[in-house]
């Protein structure tokens, strides 16, 4: 009898940014950096429970937990020791699946009056101590994914143990990003900068800024993100008034007006962070010497992104540009800030700021200026830190804004 081969087994073909999971050898790197930096710090152990720094090192990935405030999520991972998953029962299943860490301290959440806190009590109390210290997420630009009231029982359950910050660690731990996580920053540039090229044939002049921000956002989705968590659409004479309060509603688009889109895609976890700018019909000749100024500053603190920079000469190249112009810089802060799985990261392109660049760290290019003192018109870019300077996540915007129907 003739044997019957197998047929091959085709291997699915993968839609549009789907990419593997961190590879457990990534996540054991990341593990070892946060033990060196914790000796460093002085620290015996630390805890996470917000969904980026939790997600960043145990590899743990869920839809529901972040938007359900019911049950709280926790890392704990010792400096000396093994890292243990703090979670509500039901999830082991899906944390299993998705995390290299397979051990848990579990609870049958939800249950208001101990979510936990006595699983952290005890692992602290028993972990090794050097320090007697112990960190989590209290300092600048960090939020904890637990009721507040729960993170004080903690703190005065594992007395004499100090109950430090531990974003210190968190922030130097992420500054620097892997070759895959830049893949996926690219990977969502990549798809925010073909959903803005395509919105000139899509809306125009008796739209509204929602029609606009919905259009946007239906492309997007199309070209693979998982979500877009922020979009921002704004218009009027020469510029907008606000740059963060959402879009008006009924508000339509007019000939003659500015329509500025910022947007914050996510996708496998990470952000782009970049905005478009849009004329209705012709652009005026203040708004167009505004957006070439706007240009040629981005053009300059790109030039300025190399290794051994700092963010502080990051702003400095942006705003000669526009201060040599007799423009009067604004008080908008910073001119840029690092990117990655939150929509802002450390460091800050702002007066101050000494950080250095490496390779490896994603950064935004972001000017602006003031129009009247009322109004402010922005350009913002996306790139990566390389050995011999960087390399663009974006697509510039061109000189010479796109047009909308009027």
């Amino acid at each position: 009898m003739n044997a019957v081969k197998a047929k091959p087994k085709k291997t699915p073909a993968k839609t549009p940014g789907h990419f593997a999971q961190f590879s457990k050898a990534e996540f054991e790197e990341r593990i070892e950096r946060a033990r060196r930096l914790m000796t460093r710090k002085k620290i015996d152990g630390l805890l996470v429970s917000s969904e980026v720094h939790l997600e960043y090192l145990s590899g743990f990935r869920t839809v529901f937990s972040w938007n359900s405030p019911s049950r709280p999520w926790y890392f704990f991972l010792p400096r000396v020791g093994e890292a243990v998953g703090v979670i509500p029962e039901f999830g082991a299943t899906g944390w299993r699946k998705s995390s290299w860490c397979k051990t848990l301290a579990t609870w049958p959440s939800p249950r208001p009056e101990d979510e936990g806190v006595t699983l952290l009590t005890d692992l602290v109390k028993g972990m090794k101590r050097r320090y007697g210290r112990f960190g989590v997420e209290l300092g600048p630009e960090s939020r904890i994914g637990m009721p507040v009231g729960d993170l004080l029982c903690l703190r005065d359950a594992i007395r004499p143990v100090e109950m430090v910050d531990c974003v210190g660690v968190m922030r130097e731990l992420r500054l620097v990003k892997s070759p895959a996580e830049v893949s996926r920053i690219r990977f969502v540039c990549r798809a925010a900068c073909d959903a803005f090229e395509v919105l000139p044939g899509k809306i125009g002049a008796g739209d509204t800024e929602r029609d606009a921000m919905r259009a946007f956002q239906f492309e997007a989705m199309a070209r693979g993100i998982d979500k877009a968590p922020f979009i921002m659409p704004r218009s009027g004479k020469d510029g907008v008034d606000a740059l963060v309060a959402g879009p008006v509603p009924n508000k339509r688009l007019r000939a003659g007006e500015v329509l500025y889109m910022d947007q914050g895609c996510k996708h496998e976890g990470y952000f782009c962070d970049f905005n478009r700018n849009f004329t209705v019909g012709r652009a005026t000749d203040r708004a167009k010497r505004a957006f070439a100024l706007l240009y040629d500053s981005t053009t300059a603190g790109i030039a300025a992104a190399r290794p051994g920079a700092t963010a502080e000469d990051l702003f400095h190249a942006q705003a000669k540009v526009l201060t040599d112009a007799g423009i009067v810089l604004g008080d908008i802060g910073r001119f840029g800030h690092g990117l990655g799985k939150n929509l802002t990261e450390p460091p800050s392109n702002m007066p101050g700021d000494k950080t250095k660049l490496v390779p490896g760290m994603v950064m935004t290019i972001e000017p602006s200026l003031m129009m009247g003192g009322d109004r402010i018109l922005v350009r913002e870019e996306n790139l990566v830190i390389t050995e011999d300077g960087h390399r663009m996540l974006t697509r510039r915007e061109p000189r010479e804004v796109a047009e909308l129907a009027a």
